[in-house]
């Protein structure tokens, strides 16, 4: 059998953990740095990740992102 590929993710903490954080986010106002494709773009977004050119977290986007939050 071959490998198959997938998504993968990896535990970040406890559900407390993470709840704390976020609420550490609300508090002080933090918030991601995010870089956005639209989802027509996914290949290349891909290919950015993978050569290690992306500088932030890549997030697909999909219609209208006039008011999305960055």
């Amino acid at each position: 059998m071959g490998a198959e590929r997938g998504i993968i993710g990896s535990i970040t903490g406890s559900p407390f953990e993470n709840e704390k954080t976020l609420d550490f986010g609300v508090m002080t106002g933090a918030r991601p740095m995010i870089e956005t494709m639209p989802l027509e773009r996914a290949a290349e977004a891909v290919q950015k990740m993978r050569s290690d050119d992306a500088k932030f977290r890549i997030v697909l986007t999909m219609g209208d992102q006039s008011n999305a939050h960055q």
